[in-house]
């Protein structure tokens, strides 16, 4: 009776050593299969940041890009804006008409006398000079006296393309063919003295607005008839101011 009792307990204990390994086992394999969705969810998680750390950098990159093309855009836009400002104008002038109002103070045998003056020119452009064809005409009354003329003058801005101001100091001069009459101081009786004959130039001046379509002209222009007139000679000095059409 009592060995019967003592299998019976026997057969319990294996079947609950049986059971309990058993339970162990399949624990650790949940267990296992837990840990290896964690590794696989950790993997997602790295791949993900991987990915995300990709786009951050592409779009870095492409801001930073878009920045420098913008600032480049702007530095050009600002470059073209101050040339703009400082740009000189565009249109090739070459021969321009002008005029010029002035006084001429005579001296040597006709000191103390003074003519009004008027002249109209054209000037021709070139490199490093400029030339100009001109009739001026000069006047007065009590006595009367005129000159009338037609010079051709060659003018050098001695400063030179250095001169980057919009005053452009010259110098010049040049010969003309001048028809000159006056009243003689006669009490019997009233003649007119008339020659014609060549002229002498010398000029000295300034260009004010050198770099726009119009310029201002301010010079002194001595002036010499190479001839005696009536037993006299018939010299100057004038100051004019004048100005260019374009």
């Amino acid at each position: 009776m009592r060995s019967k009792i003592s299998m019976k307990l026997l057969k319990l204990a294996a079947a609950l050593i049986v059971a309990f390994i058993t339970s162990m086992t399949y624990s650790q394999l949940t267990g296992s299969e837990l840990t290896g969705s964690e590794l696989t969810g950790s993997e997602l998680t790295s791949s993900e940041l991987t990915s995300s750390e990709l786009k951050l950098k592409s779009e870095t990159v492409a801001d930073l890009s878009s920045g420098s093309l913008k600032l480049k855009s702007a530095e050009s836009k600002s470059s073209e804006n101050k040339a703009k400002l400082f740009q000189k104008p565009t249109k090739k002038i070459y021969f321009v008409p002008g005029g010029k109002i002035g006084m001429f103070f005579l001296i040597g045998d006709y000191e103390g006398h003074q003519m009004i003056s008027i002249e109209a020119f054209g000037k021709y452009i070139g490199t490093g000079f400029w030339a100009e064809i001109s009739v001026p005409f000069r006047f007065k009354t009590s006595p009367a006296f005129t000159d009338i003329g037609v010079d051709v003058n060659v003018m050098w801005p001695f400063l030179g393309p250095k001169n980057k101001t919009e005053i452009d100091p010259f110098i010049g001069g040049g010969l003309g063919l001048h028809f000159i009459g006056r009243d003689r101081e006669d009490s019997v009786r009233t003649s007119v003295a008339a020659r014609a004959g060549m002229g002498l130039n010398l000029i000295a001046g300034a260009v004010f607005f050198k770099n726009y379509d119009f310029n201002v002209i301010l010079e002194i222009k001595y002036f010499n008839y190479l001839r005696e007139f009536d037993e006299l000679r018939y010299q100057g000095i004038g100051l004019n101011i004048g100005v260019t059409f374009p």
